[in-house]
């Protein structure tokens, strides 16, 4: 965002992201977002408001936040050699207008076949504890994932091209130097050179 010149400041939400009832993985970010969306709202009137919620998501699974290493190599290894989503939820409150503008972005990753002793030496960099997924594409996760299909800034960040539709659906429009989504619906493919290992395991 401060690449497109958008002045914000951040607002912890202070809710508890856990809804009232059972939903699937598109209802719950998109619940997500709202709750938080709303819960700053009501402290901070007048204001226009972005939230975003950001899950890992396979065959109707959602990977979440590993809470132990234990989970983190139990997720990687789950999601080892497979393609999953990754969904955005973007719920906009213009508090001068009311206006409220909502919506998903999504991206395809597929990652690598990754073995026990790789999984387990990439957890050991910590990189995976407080991440969707138990990975981070924006650092050592990146050599983790094989390709991507769909906007980047969807995984790491903010999915600039939804969010500039729903501001435009609120009547607020981006400056200028907006990046225009920053990213497309393109596929990236990550290489490693011949006999390299993505990790280092510790100690190497």
């Amino acid at each position: 965002m401060r690449r497109a010149a958008i002045r914000f400041r951040a607002v912890p939400p202070g809710i508890d992201e856990r809804p009232p009832v059972p939903l699937g993985p598109l209802r719950f970010v998109a619940w997500a977002a709202a709750a938080k969306a709303g819960a700053v709202a009501k402290r901070t009137p007048r204001s226009v408001i972005v939230a975003a919620n950001t899950e890992v998501v396979r065959q109707g699974r959602i990977y979440g936040k590993p809470r132990t290493r234990r989970e983190a190599v139990a997720f990687l290894r789950s999601l080892s050699g497979r393609t999953h989503q990754v969904y955005t939820a973007v719920h906009v409150i213009d508090g001068r207008s009311g206006c409220q503008a909502h919506g998903i972005s999504r991206t395809d990753v597929t990652m690598r076949a990754l073995s026990t002793r790789l999984i387990e030496a990439y957890v050991r960099t910590g990189e995976a504890q407080d991440k969707a997924g138990a990975y981070a594409i924006q650092g050592e996760g990146r050599r983790l994932v094989k390709s991507i299909r769909g906007p980047y800034d969807n995984v790491v960040g903010m999915p600039m091209r939804l969010l500039t539709r729903l501001l435009g659906e609120c009547g607020i429009p981006l400056p200028a130097k907006n990046p225009d989504g920053l990213q497309h619906y393109v596929t990236t493919t990550t290489r490693l050179a011949p006999g390299r290992s993505a990790i280092r395991p510790a100690g190497h």
